[in-house]
C-alpha cells in the first residue's frame, strides 16, 4: 500500500489535486475525498475514480491530509478533524489567506502551504508552496511532485504568498478579462465573433512562444514600426493608463488578500478565546 491521502473538500481544486496524485502514481485505493453534501458524492466520483464520503474523519487514517476548503470554513474544519490528526501526518493546505502559523497553532501535523491557480484543472497550473516549521525537505519534494504533475511548482518563502495569490492565483481572471476585451474589439471593427475569438486565442499562443525569447518591451518594439498602426495603438493604451490600470488591479487584489488574512486571524483569535472560555 502506498501513502494514504485524504482530500478534505472536493471542489474544483481538490478534485484536480486528486487527479494530480493519480498522475503522480498513487493508487485510487489510497485516495479518499470528502464533500459537504451527499448529493455531491456521485458527481465527484464521476470525475476521479476514488472513494468519496461526507465524513471528514477520513483524515484519521491518512498519511497526507489535503485541506481544500473555503477560507471561512477552514478553522471550523480544522477544529472538527483535530482529534484525528497527529505529528506523523503531513497536511497540505491550499486555503487562501490562512498562514502557516495559524494552522501550526491549532494542529500537530507537519504543514505545507500551497497556492495553486485554476490552471491545475487542465494540468497547466502554477503552484507555489511554502514549508512550515515542522515540515521536512522530503515533505516539500513530495508535495511539489504532486503539483508538478499538474503544471509547474515553485518553493518560496511564505512572505511572498499574498503577492503570489494576487499575481498567479488571480492572474487567469485578469488575462481572461483582457482577452475578452480584445475579442469584443474584433467584433467592433467588423470581425465575426467566432473568428475574432479564434484570432485572439491564436495570437495569445504565438505571443507566449515569442516571449520565451523576447523581453516584453523588445517584442513591442519589434512589432511597432515607426508611424505605423501598432505604435498608434500602444500610444492610445499609454494615454488611457492601461499598464497603470493593470498594475493597480493586481495591487488592489494584494491589498484585499492582506485584509482577508487579517480578518481570518482575528476570527481565529475569537474562535480560540470562545473555545477556552467554554472549557472553563
Amino acid at each position: 500500500m502506498g501513502r494514504r491521502v485524504a482530500i478534505i473538500g472536493m471542489g474544483r481544486i481538490g478534485t484536480a489535486i486528486a487527479r494530480g496524485y493519480l498522475l503522480a502514481g498513487a493508487s485510487p485505493e489510497d485516495l479518499i475525498g470528502t464533500v459537504k453534501r451527499a448529493e455531491s458524492v456521485e458527481r465527484v466520483k464521476a470525475q476521479v475514480p476514488i472513494r468519496v464520503t461526507t465524513d471528514n474523519s477520513a483524515a484519521a487514517d491518512a498519511d497526507v491530509v489535503v485541506l481544500a476548503v473555503k477560507p471561512r470554513q477552514a478553522f471550523e474544519v480544522l477544529e472538527e478533524i483535530k482529534p484525528s490528526l497527529g505529528p506523523d501526518q503531513l497536511m497540505i493546505s491550499v486555503v487562501a489567506g490562512v498562514p502557516l502559523q495559524a494552522m501550526e497553532g491549532l494542529i500537530p501535523c507537519r504543514i505545507i502551504r500551497a497556492m495553486p491557480n485554476i490552471g491545475i484543472i487542465k494540468s497547466r497550473g502554477v503552484t507555489v508552496i511554502s514549508k512550515g516549521i515542522r515540515a521536512s525537505d522530503d515533505d516539500v519534494n513530495e508535495t511539489c511532485g504532486v503539483f508538478k504533475s499538474l503544471g509547474k511548482c515553485y518553493v518560496m518563502d511564505e512572505s511572498y504568498m499574498n503577492a503570489v495569490t494576487s499575481l498567479s492565483g488571480s492572474g487567469p481572471a485578469f488575462i481572461a478579462m483582457v482577452m475578452d476585451a480584445m475579442q469584443e474589439a474584433g467584433v467592433l471593427i467588423g470581425l465575426p465573433s467566432d473568428i475574432s475569438w479564434m484570432l485572439v486565442m491564436d495570437t495569445l499562443e504565438s505571443t507566449l512562444e515569442l516571449l520565451r525569447d523576447y523581453e516584453p518591451a523588445s517584442l513591442m518594439r519589434s512589432v511597432a514600426t515607426p508611424g505605423g498602426v501598432t505604435i498608434n495603438g500602444i500610444w492610445r493604451g499609454e494615454e488611457r493608463g492601461l499598464r497603470g490600470t493593470i498594475m493597480d488591479m493586481i495591487e488592489a487584489t494584494n491589498r484585499k488578500g492582506a485584509e482577508i488574512s487579517r480578518e481570518l486571524m482575528e476570527e481565529l483569535k475569537r474562535y480560540i478565546g470562545e473555545e477556552l472560555g467554554s472549557r472553563r
